[in-house]
């Protein structure tokens, strides 16, 4: 399964495997936040491994869809790094993930966690909520790119449509 979630804050990834229980998920996090042993030892630990930002980082894709072949649940946090509120661009490259085929995509939201957090550095108290949607449906027609960018578009629609209501009961 693959989840695909917003990002608001830098705290989001311990937020949504929590909400993911009793399954334990793996993420795609920033190459950036290897550069520090402290920090690139929890990511490993807690099963998350590094993706270029900025560019298709094919190791990093294959590995994802190695582990979703294999039965387990990837998260992709397709804005690529924290909004800090209003939902960002997604880059495509969760849409041609999600083209595996036998995956189910699931859309997830998640707000309040950068009224926690930002920068690392403390901005208040949650309440942090996650919410899932229903699975997005894969294209048929069209080219492989074309297709990943449709459901890209769907996934980031489904995700938006989460947001809204928690938008709303906690600005």
């Amino acid at each position: 399964m693959l989840v695909v979630a917003n990002h608001v804050g830098d705290i989001d990834p311990p937020f949504v495997g929590m909400a993911c229980v009793p399954r334990q998920a793996q993420y795609l996090a920033d190459a950036r936040h290897y550069r520090s042993l402290p920090l690139a030892t929890v990511l490993y630990a807690v099963g998350a491994f590094p993706v270029q930002a900025g560019s298709p980082d094919t190791r990093a894709l294959r590995r994802a869809r190695e582990q979703l072949l294999a039965g387990e649940l990837v998260v992709i946090f397709p804005e690529g790094k924290p909004s800090w509120g209003p939902l960002g661009e997604f880059h495509d490259g969760a849409g041609h993930l999600a083209l595996t085929p036998g995956i189910t995509v699931v859309p997830a939201a998640i707000w309040g966690t950068h009224k926690v957090l930002r920068g690392w550095r403390l901005m208040g108290r949650g309440p942090v909520r996650v919410a899932f949607g229903h699975p997005v449906p894969v294209p048929a027609a069209g080219s492989r790119r074309e297709r990943a960018a449709e459901l890209t578009r769907r996934a980031r629609d489904a995700v938006d449509a989460l947001l809204e209501p928690m938008r709303r009961a906690y600005p």
